[in-house]
């Protein structure tokens, strides 16, 4: 009966520093998820100036790529840590793509040569924005496994309780 009261007091513990994690989580993810909306907001808002600048058909889907465009390869890529995901977590991460290879174009170059500062500001916010979201995937998934821990040691409260 000792024992019990002892392994009780333990999980009581572990769920109280366990909650605390969660709630320092959800605020850290809320931090990330309102820094890539704004981020995301300035990047339409520099976006739009720089269409008023250059011409509603000078930034359009026009200048994006086609399928009859030639190959290249993104600026970015979001990759997910297998090595991490042995031990019971995934991770993600973002690769920026180093600009000295041939396949690589910046995105910027599809509307020409001399653009706004604008435009520029642009890029730079929804990079941010996609490095944000990236990390709040990652706090997210930390999340969900601070909670699947929390119902497991609930269960286990609940079998030692019962007894």
């Amino acid at each position: 009966m000792a024992q019990d009261t002892e392994d009780l007091d333990r999980i009581c513990d572990t769920l109280d520093k366990l909650t605390l994690d969660a709630l320092t989580l959800m605020e850290e993810k809320i931090k990330l998820t309102l820094n890539t909306e704004n981020a995301m907001c300035g990047g339409e808002a520099h976006l739009a100036k720089a269409r008023y600048i250059m011409g509603q058909n000078n930034v359009s889907s026009l200048q994006l790529p086609t399928e009859n465009s030639p190959d290249f390869m993104a600026v970015a890529k979001v990759y997910s840590n297998e090595e991490e995901k042995l031990f019971g977590q995934t991770s993600y991460e973002l690769h920026l793509t180093q600009k000295s290879e041939e396949t690589v174009q910046d995105p910027i170059r599809w509307f020409g040569i001399l653009v706004p500062q604008n435009l520029n500001y642009a890029q730079n916010m929804f990079r941010q924005a996609l490095q944000w979201a990236v990390q709040a995937v990652n706090v997210q998934t930390q999340l969900k496994e601070t909670i699947e821990k929390i119902y497991q040691l609930k269960e286990v409260k609940t079998r030692i309780s019962a007894k």
